[in-house]
């Protein structure tokens, strides 16, 4: 049993601690109010989350967290409102040997306390952290990044028309810059704060629970994996269209695609199409273990599949599903394009494409991942839940590789709009095939690189490598020659490295 002290219990607090801590640590945590309770208690761990002025710091039976308000808040801060942030070097702690035993040398740090600043250099004091005393906000830099508070920022000051017309505060201190939506109407990627440090490919809760679990010695309850998850939006490149739609796009292939012209009379005699999940792809998912299959079945909106019959589509559905034997939580829904300006259009939408997909696979469908990562907070995850989906799966960036949300791990969705969390698990990725080679032109072996360093260090912090790769991707067909070596390596199991990470 952990006892907090805080000075005002919340929603937000319950949260952290009872939600996402006690899931992760594996301990139970009692909140009280009373300070002279707090003092007396025989309990083996005693945390003051508190602001510094207001406790004697030097009473050593307890470990202090600097507390910035946040958590007490039932509110969301304007936009431009900065965050203090800094970097601890925990190989250059006076009392270093306290962190030997973390599996990473640093500490991006969120909400400092501003006694614990170095004026100089801006830059937390390096030699004041230890296992008795963390000068930042850990609590609230968890909860900021696993609710997404800057994209409900972002979403209000977007929809108020709202352009910051001054560059610095009244401290001299960067004000960010409102980037709009980008051309399919998503949160952009260097909108993020991790994103503008450099924290985005570096798991910074996963780190924080790590730290704040030393500190009181206990380990996270963690395990690393690898889930390989697969989105389906053209599940044949040829196949089951009627002779106009394929004579047409015949015709199209000879004057913009002709390389393509062999490939398209090849499947016609082999009868074998390139975008086929076979047992030639399946080993990619059978190597990882746990994987994940999208499906989109729509018709209506933005969805290649809309040209093949549905008899046909269904028929390579349940191909696929007698392949792998698996159950309900193997397979997913990819919902179709989703509508910026009417919910109720959507979820009607959605319905019905729920429906239609457990009707043919017969199982009820309860993970989704959003088509494009068009995800839109709070009003896409709330979709969700209307029409039954408990695990969404669309946690991450289409135009940069990293952690959305700061964690590899899956945690319960908190809802700002209406301050309370939910029952919807949500599981973040970390990189995708079409990140790399659409948005950020990177070779084959770069992309694998990048795999390769986040795979390291979450093998290091028992981390969970979570990506997404399309059936195109694995086709080796054009454009996707040669990445489908690219995604096996991505399921390989890292290497052990003695050396720490950042």
């Amino acid at each position: 049993m952990v006892l907090l002290f805080t000075h005002q219990n919340s929603q937000r607090i319950h949260y952290i601690f009872n939600a996402v801590l006690s899931v992760r640590l594996g301990i139970t945590f009692q909140i009280t109010n009373d300070w002279s309770f707090f003092q007396v208690s025989k309990a083996e761990i005693k945390i003051a989350y508190t602001d510094i002025q207001t406790l004697d710091t030097d009473f050593k039976d307890y470990l202090w967290v600097y507390n910035e308000g946040l958590l007490m808040e039932d509110f969301i801060r304007d936009f431009s409102m900065p965050i203090s942030k800094g970097v601890y070097d925990l190989q250059n702690q006076s009392a270093n040997s306290e962190f030997f035993s973390l599996p990473f040398a640093q500490i991006e740090a969120l909400f400092l306390a501003p006694t614990h600043v170095n004026n100089h250099t801006n830059q937390p004091k390096d030699d004041i952290l230890s296992k008795k005393f963390i000068p930042f906000d850990m609590f609230s830099e968890i909860f900021w990044c696993i609710s997404r508070y800057e994209e409900y920022q972002w979403e209000k000051a977007i929809s108020n028309g709202e352009t910051p017309n001054i560059n610095f505060d009244n401290n001299g201190q960067p004000l960010p810059k409102l980037i709009p939506e980008d051309a399919y109407g998503r949160y952009p990627a260097k909108q993020s704060l991790l994103f503008q440090n450099g924290w985005l490919e570096t798991p910074i809760v996963d780190k924080l629970i790590w730290l704040f679990g030393h500190c009181i010695n206990q380990t996270p309850l963690d395990q690393f994996e690898i889930i390989a998850t697969a989105d389906i939006d053209m599940a044949l490149r040829y196949g089951g269209r009627t002779i106009i739609t394929w004579f047409g796009s015949f015709l199209k292939d000879i004057f913009l695609r002709p390389n393509l012209i062999l490939e398209r009379f090849k499947t016609l005699v082999s009868q074998k199409d390139p975008y086929q999940m076979d047992l030639a792809t399946l080993p990619i998912l059978e190597v990882a273990k746990t994987h994940k299959l999208f499906i989109l079945n729509h018709r209506v909106r933005t969805d290649k599949n809309k040209q093949i019959s549905s008899k046909t589509l269904f028929r390579e559905i349940k191909s696929i599903r007698e392949q792998f034997n698996g159950g309900a939580e193997n397979w997913g829904l990819h919902p179709s394009w989703q509508s910026q300006s009417n919910q109720s259009v959507t979820k009607k939408e959605w319905e019905w494409e729920k429906t239609e997909l457990e009707k043919n696979i017969n199982t009820p469908v309860k993970h989704a991942r959003l088509h494009y990562i068009h995800l839109r907070l709070p009003g896409s995850y709330q979709i969700l839940q209307e029409i039954g989906i408990s695990h969404d799966w669309s946690m991450g960036y289409p135009d940069a590789i990293g952690f959305r949300a700061g964690t590899s791990k899956s945690y319960l969705w908190y809802d700002l709009s209406q301050e309370k969390y939910s029952g919807l698990n949500i599981h973040p990725f970390c990189i995708m095939d079409v990140t790399c080679k659409n948005y950020l032109g990177l070779t084959h072996n770069i992309s694998i690189e990048k795999s390769d360093s986040i795979k390291q260090l979450l093998y290091l912090m028992r981390g969970t490598f979570c990506f997404i790769f399309h059936n195109e991707s694995v086709s080796n067909s054009f454009p996707w020659k040669g990445w489908k070596n690219t995604i096996i390596q991505w399921v390989k199991q890292p290497i052990s490295n003695p050396i720490k990470p950042q």
